[in-house]
């Protein structure tokens, strides 16, 4: 009888590969995002008039993309627990490749609407809440424990990588009819859009992305000795928990915090951009796609400087609170200046200051979950804590929106990065804070 083929070890290397193909796939995710941007803005509702519009479009947009994605969480952590991790990254990307090219097929057929728009968008959050959850778990499964800071730096600089050239990608993609009209590339000149073009380079990441995972081999994941009679069971357990912690909870406060602030610059960026930025745009004469992707890049390259450092450096060893509220403080005061900033020079340094944090943030966040939750547990864990934390996401989304109908955008930004910072600046001052690692590990052990 022959034998079982023996289970890979964990592997730098093996997880290496999978990084840079999912990372492939989470650029033409960017690309996508930043192409629905500017479809609704300069397609769909192209006039100064239309700010309440646009505002009310992006909310819609912006809401469809992620509330999915953080409300099936939990279930798709218990879910992955339960499941073979490769299978369910291999069907998520294979899911988003067919909703990807749908948006193509949409919008080449001039039937995409705002509506069934956020209809696809919706479906395609659902494939990444799942995603999510059997990638975030399979560190542990992937990298030896002493690479392990360093894992969740290069995931950090994926982020921030594909912030820094999905934008320019995006928008030469869409402005391929324009350079087709001007006899710069060989392409029928009555070509309307490029938004398509980008479309589509985002379900050929995800067909790249699924491949990958169907030729990789994973190591075993550890038994779920809890594991219920279901996964409705299963994701009760996770929230359970957690619930049952109070230091935990008072943990993802404040990634709840950083989402609810954070989301109001995300969603009025295009608007900031077009009206705030105008006069300087046309001082440098600068079109509104070129100002937006030279902003976003700019942004984006802050997080690549940070995950390469996280990268390096592998994060705090002891008191990883300090280095997560600490980049938060600083993520407020970047979001501030971007919010007050009428050039695009001040503006993006405002954003390269606070997207240089997130990093930070993020992987002293994971790390001190990492080693807070039992490995039987930890897909629900870490999927419940996103869920809790990134709730707050849409919430301030849909508040953003409201009020930017109301008020300046810009000083809605403003005011949030100022909550931000001054609430975090002070809770790192009070005489608690030094205890709530400390706290943090006894919880978890009881």
């Amino acid at each position: 009888m022959s034998e079982a083929p023996a289970a890979p070890p964990r592997s730098l290397a093996t997880f290496l590969v999978l990084w840079s193909t999912q990372t492939l796939s989470l650029f033409g995710s960017f690309v996508t995002q930043f192409a629905i941007n500017i479809w609704l803005t300069i397609e769909k509702y192209p006039l100064p008039g239309q700010r309440s519009e646009l505002a009310l479009a992006l909310t819609v947009t912006t809401v469809a993309g992620t509330l999915p994605l953080i409300f099936f969480m939990p279930v798709a952590g218990a879910f992955a627990d339960r499941h073979d991790r490769r299978r369910i990254l291999l069907a998520a990307n294979v899911v988003s490749a067919l909703l990807t090219a749908l948006l193509v097929a949409l919008h080449a057929t001039h039937t995409l609407t705002l509506w069934n728009a956020a209809a696809v968008l919706a479906g395609y959050a659902l494939a990444g809440s799942f995603h999510s959850a059997a990638f975030d778990s399979s560190y542990a499964l992937l990298v030896p424990e002493r690479h392990m800071g360093r894992a969740t730096g290069l995931m950090q600089t994926s982020f921030a990588l594909s912030q820094v050239l999905a934008p320019a990608l995006a928008a030469t993609l869409v402005a391929l009819p324009a350079l087709a009209r001007a006899g710069r590339v060989p392409l029928p000149p009555t070509l309307s859009s490029g938004v398509p073009f980008a479309f589509a380079a985002d379900a050929l990441s995800f067909v790249a992305a699924a491949v990958a995972v169907a030729l990789l081999r994973f190591p075993p994941a550890p038994p779920n000795e809890s594991r219920g009679a279901s996964v409705w069971h299963d994701t009760a357990e996770g929230f359970s928990w957690i619930a049952r912690r109070p230091p935990l909870l008072w943990l993802i406060s404040f990634g709840g915090l950083a989402n609810f602030t954070f989301a109001p610059l995300m969603l009025l960026m295009p608007l900031l951009v077009r009206d705030r930025l105008a006069a300087d745009c046309a001082r440098h004469h600068l079109s509104y796609e070129g100002a937006l992707a030279l902003t976003n890049s700019l942004m984006g390259l802050g997080g690549v400087v940070g995950g390469i450092a996280m990268t390096a450096w592998g994060g705090l060893k002891t008191r990883r609170v300090y280095g997560m509220i600490g980049a938060m403080v600083l993520l407020g005061v970047g979001q501030l200046v971007a919010g007050l900033s009428t050039s695009v020079v001040a503006f993006s340094a405002g954003l390269f200051l606070a997207e240089l944090l997130v990093p930070a943030l993020n992987s002293h966040s994971f790390l001190l979950w990492q080693g807070l939750t039992p490995p039987g547990l930890l897909a629900r864990a870490l999927s419940v804590r996103r869920f809790i934390a990134q709730s707050a996401f849409p919430v301030g989304t849909m508040i953003s929106g409201w009020l930017a109908a109301r008020f300046e955008p810009w000083l809605i930004v403003s005011c949030a990065g100022a909550i931000l910072a001054a609430w975090c600046a002070a809770q790192m001052l009070s005489p608690s804070f030094s205890t709530l690692e400390a706290r943090l590990h006894e919880s978890a052990a009881n």
